[in-house]
C-alpha cells in the first residue's frame, strides 16, 4: 500500500468480498418471522389498526412505551422502537430487520474507523475503511448467536442497533474534538438528542456511552476548555436520560420478578472475569489472521500522526475498562452476562477493543523508536501474507462450514428455511382464524438461524399469552 491508488484497489476488493460474504445472511431475512417479544410490543398497534382507529394506531408506540415504563422497564427509546416492529405493519416487512441491523452495524463501524483515520490521525480515510471491512467480514461470519443478532427484531434492535448508534455518536464526538472549527450550538443540540436516544436503550450501551462521554469531557477540560462548554451539554443530557431510564417504576417490578441481583462489587469482579474469558474465547486463528492483516494498515495510518501516544498502560486500561463496563449491568441485575443477543454485542465490542489496542501500541512503538520506523515498516509488511496463509490453511483444513453464511445457505438450499416458512404461516393462520381456545403445534423444522415459536402446553406461559392476545384468541395451547 505505497500509494493511494493501491489503497483504493485494496478497499474495493475487500468491499466486494464483504458484500458477497453477506448475501446468504441477507437472503435468509425473507424467511424470518416475528417471535417472542415481537408480539407483545405490537399488540396495541394491531388492535387499533384492525378497529380502523388509525390515529391511535399511529400513537400506539408512545402508549406502549409509557405502559412499559410504568410496568416493566425504563428503556424508553428501545420500547418505542420495539412497537415499530415491521412484521406487524399493514404490509408486513419483517425482512427489514436483518437489513437494518447489517446496515447500521456496517455503517457505524466504517464511519468510526474512517473518522479515526481522517480526523484523528490526518491520514487517508481509506485506511479506516480497510480496517472496518476486515473486521466486518469476519465479524458477521463468526457472530455467536446469529438468530438473535440478525433475525429477531426485538433482540437485535435492543443490542446491535444501539451498539451502532453509540459507535456513530463516538465518531461524531471525535470529529467535534479534532475539528479546528468552533462547535456551533445547533450541532451540540443534535448530538445531545442522539445521546438522549442512546440513554434510552439497553443499560450496557447507555452506561458505556455515559462513561465515554465523561472521560472525553475530562480530557477536553484539561486540553481545550473552549470546547468543554459546548460539549458538556451532550454529557449532561446523556446522564439525565440514563437516570430517567433507571428510575422507571417498571424496573422495580421487573427486579422483583427476576429476583437474582448480585452485589455491585461482585458484579464488577464477575464482569472482569467474563471479559477476560471472552477475549480468550474469541481470539481464535481466524481473528488473529485478520488482526495480522490490519497491522501494516494501522502502521500507515498512524505513522505521521500528530497525536501523542504517551501513556499505553493508561490507554489500554481505559479501553479494557469500557469493554468490561458493558457487562456489569446484567451481572448486577441478573447475575449473568446477559442473553445471547447481548453477548453478540460484546462480540462486536471485542473487535473494537483489540483494534484499539493495536492502534495505540503501534503508535506508541513508532513514536518511541523513530529511528527504527523504516525497519518496523518492513517487518509488518509481511504480516498480511502470514495472516492470509493462516486463513487459506484454515479453510483447507476445516472448510467453510464454520462460517455463518455457509450454515445459512445450507438451510436455504436444503429446503429447511422453506419448510420453516410454511409451518409458521400455517400456525399463524390457524391462530388468526380462531376466536376461542386454539390448539397448535410448534414449528418442527427450525433452523440454525430461525427459531421456533416456543409454544407451551400451559396457556398462561408468557409466549402463549402474547400470541393469544396478538391474534385475538382466548387461549393458545400446544397440542400433542
Amino acid at each position: 500500500m505505497r500509494n493511494s491508488k493501491t489503497v483504493k484497489i485494496v478497499r474495493i476488493t475487500l468491499l466486494v468480498v464483504f458484500f458477497i460474504s453477506i448475501i446468504p445472511i441477507l437472503a435468509m431475512a425473507f424467511y424470518a418471522k416475528p417471535l417472542f417479544d415481537d408480539y407483545n410490543s405490537t399488540v396495541i398497534f394491531r388492535k387499533y389498526y384492525e378497529n380502523r382507529n388509525y390515529l391511535m394506531a399511529i400513537l400506539s408506540p408512545i402508549i406502549w412505551t409509557i405502559g412499559m415504563y410504568i410496568s416493566w422497564q425504563g428503556t424508553y427509546t428501545a420500547e418505542f422502537l420495539f412497537a415499530l416492529q415491521p412484521g406487524a405493519w399493514p404490509i408486513p416487512a419483517y425482512w427489514l430487520t436483518t437489513f437494518i441491523i447489517i446496515g447500521s452495524v456496517s455503517v457505524s463501524v466504517d464511519f468510526f474507523f474512517r473518522t479515526i483515520a481522517d480526523k484523528m490521525f490526518n491520514s487517508d480515510k481509506n485506511y479506516g475503511s480497510i480496517i472496518a471491512l476486515l473486521i466486518l467480514t469476519i465479524q458477521f461470519q463468526k457472530v455467536p448467536f446469529i438468530h438473535q443478532g440478525f433475525y429477531w427484531y426485538n433482540g437485535a434492535i435492543y443490542y446491535s442497533f444501539f451498539f451502532a448508534l453509540a459507535l456513530i455518536e463516538v465518531a461524531l464526538m471525535l470529529r467535534l474534538l479534532f475539528s479546528k472549527n468552533e462547535i456551533n450550538r445547533k450541532r451540540s443540540v443534535l448530538m445531545a438528542v442522539l445521546a438522549f436516544v442512546i440513554s434510552g436503550g439497553n443499560y450496557s450501551t447507555a452506561l458505556v456511552n455515559c462513561l465515554f462521554l465523561f472521560l472525553l469531557m475530562f480530557y477536553v477540560y484539561v486540553t481545550d476548555k473552549g470546547k468543554f462548554r459546548a460539549l458538556r451539554l451532550i454529557c449532561i443530557v446523556a446522564f439525565i436520560g440514563l437516570v430517567i431510564s433507571m428510575i422507571a417504576p417498571g424496573n422495580a417490578v421487573r427486579a422483583a420478578s427476576d429476583g437474582v441481583s448480585m452485589p455491585a462489587l461482585r458484579a464488577i469482579y464477575k464482569s472482569v472475569e467474563y471479559a477476560l474469558w471472552s477475549i480468550k474465547w474469541w481470539l481464535r486463528p481466524w481473528q488473529i489472521a485478520i488482526f495480522m492483516c490490519m497491522v501494516p494498515v494501522i502502521n500507515k495510518m498512524v505513522a505521521r500522526s500528530k497525536v501523542k501516544f504517551r501513556f499505553p498502560v493508561v490507554a489500554l486500561a481505559l479501553m479494557f475498562g469500557l469493554y468490561v463496563a458493558q457487562m456489569t449491568p446484567p451481572f448486577y441485575g441478573l447475575s449473568s452476562p446477559g442473553a445471547e443477543r447481548q453477548i453478540d454485542m460484546y462480540y462486536y465490542s471485542f473487535y473494537l477493543l483489540i483494534t484499539g489496542c493495536l492502534i495505540y501500541m503501534e503508535g506508541w512503538i513508532i513514536q518511541k523508536l523513530p529511528e527504527h520506523c523504516a525497519w518496523i515498516e518492513k517487518v509488518v509488511f509481511f504480516l498480511p501474507a502470514i495472516g492470509a496463509l493462516v486463513l487459506v490453511v484454515g479453510v483447507a483444513v476445516k472448510g467453510v462450514g464454520d462460517f455463518n453464511s455457509y450454515k445459512i445457505w445450507d438451510d436455504i438450499a436444503s429446503g429447511r428455511a422453506e419448510q420453516y416458512d410454511r409451518e409458521y404461516k400455517a400456525i399463524a393462520g390457524k391462530m388468526a382464524a380462531e376466536d376461542g381456545t386454539c390448539y397448535v403445534q410448534d414449528i418442527s423444522q427450525w433452523t440454525y438461524s430461525l427459531d421456533k415459536l416456543d409454544i407451551q402446553k400451559d396457556p398462561e406461559y408468557w409466549t402463549n399469552k402474547s400470541l393469544a392476545e396478538y391474534y385475538g384468541c382466548e387461549q393458545v395451547i400446544l397440542s400433542k
